[in-house]
C-alpha cells in the first residue's frame, strides 16, 4: 500500500466488489536545462543578478540557448514581474529600438507595458528594462545601452 491508493469499489448493500490499485504518477520532469531554473508553459527562464550592459547581457543569454526575455502577453508579463523579477532589482528584457521596437527573438511586439511617460525615445534611450521598484513594478524603461544592470534571458523549448 505504500505507493499505491487502494480503492474498494462497493455494490449497494455495501458489500466489497472490486479492489482498485492505482499508482500515482511519477514526478513532471522539467522541460527546462539546469542552467534556467524557472519554467512557464514552454520557456525557461533565469534572472542573473550580476549587472551587464545590454549587449553584454544579451551575448550572455545567446550562449546558453536563449535571448533577453521576450514578453508578448500579459499572463507571461505577470509571471516574469512576479516570478523572475521577484521585486530585485530593473532587469534588461529583450526589447530595443533601433529604428523601432523589436525583440531579439524575433518575436513581433503586440504588448507592451510602459511605465509613466515611457518610452520617452530619447536619442540615446534604445534598451529596455524591467522596474523592480514597488511603485513601477513590472512596467517598462527605455533607456541607455551602456548601462549595467541585471537582466533575464528566456529559453524556450518548443512552438507555442
Amino acid at each position: 500500500l505504500s505507493s499505491y491508493i487502494q480503492l474498494t469499489k462497493q455494490n449497494s448493500i455495501n458489500k466489497p466488489m472490486a479492489l482498485l490499485s492505482i499508482k500515482p504518477p511519477s514526478p513532471t520532469k522539467s522541460p527546462c536545462p539546469a542552467w534556467y531554473p524557472i519554467s512557464w508553459y514552454q520557456n525557461c527562464y533565469k534572472l542573473v543578478e550580476e549587472g551587464a550592459t545590454w549587449d553584454a547581457a544579451e551575448t550572455a543569454c545567446k550562449k546558453q540557448g536563449g535571448n533577453l526575455a521576450s514578453i508578448d502577453m500579459s499572463y507571461d508579463q505577470a509571471f516574469v514581474a512576479g516570478v523572475v523579477l521577484q521585486g530585485k532589482a530593473d532587469a534588461w528584457i529583450g526589447l530595443r529600438r533601433k529604428v523601432s521596437y523589436s525583440w531579439t527573438d524575433g518575436w513581433p511586439v503586440f504588448f507592451t507595458e510602459w511605465g509613466p511617460g515611457e518610452p520617452s525615445n530619447n536619442k540615446n534611450e534604445g534598451c529596455v528594462s524591467m522596474h523592480a521598484s514597488r511603485a513601477f513594478h513590472g512596467t517598462w524603461n527605455d533607456t541607455k545601452c551602456d548601462q549595467e544592470k541585471p537582466y533575464i534571458c528566456k529559453y524556450s523549448t518548443g512552438t507555442l
